[in-house]
């Protein structure tokens, strides 16, 4: 028998209650009362994990966030909890084992570095993971983290040759050579396999530290764009990457032209560029600074004009700190798709070196612009362009300098390392899976302070999950305190608000965030933020107008019919009827500029005409169906109540010559069966009409159906004749006897009867 799901939610709200309390043990008797009403639910076998978590009870809090684990179906949250709990009871190898499951999940989910995190966890827990070792080496191979991957085929030797594999731990030796063909502890290693020794472990028991799983992760996905790069090896180069490619780029370029071009025409001039541009290369390979310089600038005297060189120059020229002539050929080569990155990074150092901070900045934004949009899909180009923007002049702004010079050392601290374009990818999947308030950028990574308020939103969203709603909203609560004029975090606190049930608070948040975006410049958060305020509460209908206002004006006509429709129901609830009929008038105005295939001149003519059609103002009624009709004439609603309003309103003629049109018009498009039924269902409602009667006899008659045709006359001259209509009486029953009928003499008679 299925629990009472309030009440099961009535007790685990109050299981939480008590855990923020600390009352451990009333918190354990809620959830267990949880559990009685509905037992396949994992959010109160966690709190009972967390309840004898503080108690210290860990075999009874390891069980029951293994249940709340297996109720979720190996959700990673539980997961983390069950392998720290089995790490403080020094239970290492099936802690490690938990581990490695948690990155197997990672790695399904694309987030590579959470996954890594997880096995690297997992071999120092358990070192004879073979799975993760192997994990781990295929990765760091592909990173080029040489010394890192050669340690893991170290460790996979190790475990092999323990194993009696001795074979297999050569060829994890050998891939390990391959990478490092000189490397000494390699090639002994692989001596030692050979000559049957036992390879030596890296420690003789795994080393660890407890922590909380959460906040671990939390810390991870705020630093993605601060990761060093893991081999000991790694060498910090002079320059940052982007421009260390554009610069081989530009070399090789030059190089090409220079011995590429078999239709060159040799002249004297020729041959004396040729040579210059082979000795600046030369000159520039060799860090003969001076040298080079001299080379590219003569053979620009003498006509050369090419954005490589003009790159190559500009470096040259920022090298020996003479920057004001490496911005002209920056500016120069910024130009070029293929030195665009390079170049407004390089401009980027430069102004920043002559002091031009916002100049500098409008630089540095643009780097972090074109790799940002290397990392998201096409359709959020836009949106992404227009938080690049807004970032630009929140940096810029008065008083901002000490932030935007923060931003310059992260944006640069990031591109000095290799990989930067795959950390950026990266660093988009850990945004993408925090952004449910919006969409993120890199540059909320690098504005000073931001990773501890994306720990705190990350920390609130995992609390939310489990239903610990005043714990996230705490949690929201000290990201703002961080960052007062961050919104996302406002938004999420909104959003909070709303799941807790108070709704015209979350409201109000929506609509003060929306106020600031508006005043920022950003529309479109603006306009988010304001259709979160009316989603929270439907029946705010100034804040509804409002958004539609915006709408209108910047041309997002589509939203704003959907908004219309929306004020006019709320109207409709409200028993304003008066008022829902204006909203549906005043879009049918905007309808023309919406999409076509939306059909919004139908569907508020429609709306309109049901309100005047419930009114039983049935003139006012006719004119918006007359109108549909010829925006949609193949709606057998809109023929049918059309013919009905014109009986309504006093035009039969109208109402016969309307449903004619509608009647061939069904014949020509194949749909003739449905005739005879429409015809029917208006006898019924008019069984006097001898104008539908004679329509539907002969339609009869035409089918066969002469007793059909017979029964439905025999009606009419009854009808007729209680309505002292003896003359139509008369006609109607020489139509019958035109038919033959059985009784043919009774009719004769009653004709004998009527005639004058």
């Amino acid at each position: 028998m299925a629990g009472n799901r309030a009440r099961f939610e009535e007790a685990l709200n109050r299981g939480h209650s008590h855990s923020w309390d600390q009352k451990w043990q009333e918190a354990i008797q809620e959830f267990q009362i949880a559990i009685r009403e509905i037992a396949n639910e994992p959010a109160p076998y966690a709190g009972l994990g967390m309840a004898y978590l503080e108690l210290n009870q860990l075999q009874d809090a390891l069980e029951n966030y293994k249940l709340a684990a297996r109720f979720s179906r190996g959700d990673v949250i539980y997961l983390r909890q069950v392998a720290d709990v089995q790490e403080r009871l020094g239970q290492y190898g099936e802690a490690g084992k938990t581990y490695m499951a948690i990155g197997e999940i990672e790695l399904n989910r694309r987030r590579l570095t959470e996954a890594m995190d997880n096995w690297n966890r997992a071999v120092r827990l358990e070192p004879d993971l073979l799975r993760a070792h192997q994990r781990l080496a295929s990765i760091y191979e592909r990173q080029g983290s040489v010394h890192n991957a050669i340690r893991e085929y170290l460790a996979i030797a190790r475990i092999l040759n323990a194993q009696g594999e001795s074979e297999n731990a050569l060829q994890a030796c050998q891939l390990a050579l391959k990478l490092d063909p000189r490397n000494a502890e390699v090639l002994t290693a692989i001596e030692q396999i050979r000559s049957g020794e036992k390879l030596a472990g890296e420690s003789d028991s795994p080393t660890y530290q407890s922590s909380d799983s959460i906040s671990e992760v939390a810390q991870h996905m705020a630093a993605a764009l601060q990761e060093k790069e893991g081999s000991s090896n790694g060498k910090v180069t002079d320059a940052a990457s982007p421009v260390q490619d554009a610069r081989r780029l530009a070399s090789e370029k030059l190089a090409e032209d220079l011995f590429g071009d078999g239709d060159l025409e040799l002249n004297a001039q020729t041959l004396q560029l040729t040579t210059l541009i082979s000795k600046a290369l030369d000159f520039q390979t060799r860090n003969m600074t001076n040298e080079a310089i001299s080379a590219y600038e003569e053979a620009m005297g003498l006509g050369l004009d090419n954005t490589a060189a003009h790159f190559n120059l500009g470096l040259l020229y920022q090298d020996k700190l003479r920057f004001e002539d490496a911005v002209r050929e920056f500016e120069l080569s910024v130009k070029d798709h293929d030195f665009r990155l390079a170049s407004h990074f390089s401009l980027g150092e430069c102004h920043r070196a002559r002091g031009r901070i916002e100049k500098a900045l409008e630089h540095f934004i643009n780097v972090l612009k074109i790799v940002d949009l290397a990392t998201v899909q096409h359709s959020q180009a836009d949106r992404l362009i227009e938080l690049y923007e807004n970032l630009a002049d929140s940096l810029m702004a008065q008083g901002e300098r000490d932030q935007a010079s923060a931003f310059a050392n992260a944006l640069v601290e990031f591109l000095s390392h290799k990989g930067w374009e795959d950390k950026a990818k990266d660093a988009r999947g850990r945004l993408d899976a925090i952004s449910d308030s919006g969409m993120m950028i890199l540059g909320d990574m690098l504005t000073a302070g931001s990773e501890q308020v994306l720990e705190s939103l990350y920390l609130s969203q995992e609390y939310a999950r489990r239903g610990m709603y005043d714990t996230a909203v705490e949690e929201t609560y000290r990201a703002i305190q961080l960052s007062n004029d961050y919104l996302p975090a406002h938004i999420q606190l909104g959003e909070l608000l709303g799941k807790q049930g108070r709704r015209e608070t979350a409201a109000q948040k929506f609509m003060t965030v929306a106020d600031t975006y508006r005043n920022r410049g950003d529309v479109n958060g603006s306009i988010i933020s304001y259709e979160k305020a009316v989603e929270m509460t439907p029946l705010d209908l100034p804040a509804r107008g409002r958004l539609i206002d915006m709408l209108k004006q910047h041309g997002q006509i589509d939203r704003a019919l959907d908004h219309y429709l929306a004020v006019g129901d709320a109207y409709y609830q409200l028993a304003q009827v008066d008022k829902a009929r204006d909203t549906y008038q005043e879009a049918l105005k905007l309808a023309p500029r919406g999409t076509e295939d939306q059909n919004w001149k139908v569907r508020f003519l429609r709306l309109a005409a049901e309100i005047d059609m419930q009114r039983f103002d049935w003139r006012r009624a006719l004119t918006a169906y007359k109108e549909l009709r010829v925006l949609d004439p193949n709606d057998e609603r809109t023929a049918i109540t059309l013919v009905d309003l014109y009986y309504k309103v006093g035009q039969p003629i109208n109402a016969v010559g309307e449903l004619d049109n509608y009647l061939k018009q069904l014949v020509r498009s194949g749909r003739g069966a449905k005739v005879v039924g429409i015809l029917e269902d208006m006898v019924r409602q008019r069984p006097s009409d001898k104008n539908l009667i004679d329509r539907l006899s002969r339609l009869y008659l035409q089918q066969k159906r002469q007793a059909d045709a017979i029964e439905l006359l025999d009606k009419l001259g009854e009808a007729q004749l209680e309505a002292n209509e003896t003359q139509a009486a008369y006609r109607t029953i020489e139509k019958i006897l035109a038919l033959n009928p059985p009784n043919a003499a009774s009719y004769r008679q009653l004709l004998a009867q009527l005639r004058p």
